[in-house]
């Protein structure tokens, strides 16, 4: 037999750029499991110390309830910094068109005209990027992230076009 030849014709090329991530693999890590796992824990001992008879402890009543009030109030603290910082990131990915941001439930699209400006910042030793929108979008005017290894390269790359501040 002949070895016959087929013709595959090439995958269908929309014309658009393949998308670039330009958030960490980390941020999965940062925005969902270290908020669930602090949070459940907290609350686990929350509840201990609340339900647990001030009788069987060594200190007097009013040291307890002087306890139990500031291990709440601290675990109220733990959920409004989450809710203020690190709920706030997400990941995006880039083409040359476009930025898409998720919060790994729903995904927003925007165009590169909608972006004013990126600027990077310092929080809590890490290096996180703040895109800010003209108009307020989906997940708001800032977005934030903290940068992937891609990052870099993409922003020497884009640094004409897009209005970096620092």
């Amino acid at each position: 037999m002949e070895k016959q030849e087929i013709d595959i014709p090439p995958i269908h090329q929309n014309g658009q750029s393949r998308p670039v991530m330009l958030s960490s693999n980390t941020t999965l890590f940062w925005r969902l499991f270290i908020p669930i796992f602090v949070t459940s824990t907290l609350t686990a001992l929350l509840v201990g110390v609340w339900f647990s008879q001030p009788e069987d402890s060594y200190f007097n009543r009013t040291s307890v309830l002087a306890g139990q009030i500031i291990f709440t109030l601290t675990c109220l603290g733990w959920v409004i910094f989450v809710r203020k910082t690190i709920w706030k990131l997400r990941r995006v990915d880039a083409t040359d068109t476009h930025i898409f941001v998720t919060n790994y439930w729903t995904t927003a699209r925007y165009t590169w005209e909608d972006v004013e400006k990126i600027e990077e910042k310092k929080r809590l030793g890490r290096r996180v990027v703040n895109m800010h929108l003209k108009s307020p979008g989906y997940f708001g005017q800032i977005i934030s992230f903290l940068p992937g290894s891609g990052f870099d390269a993409w922003r020497t790359e884009k640094e004409v076009s897009i209005p970096l501040a620092n």
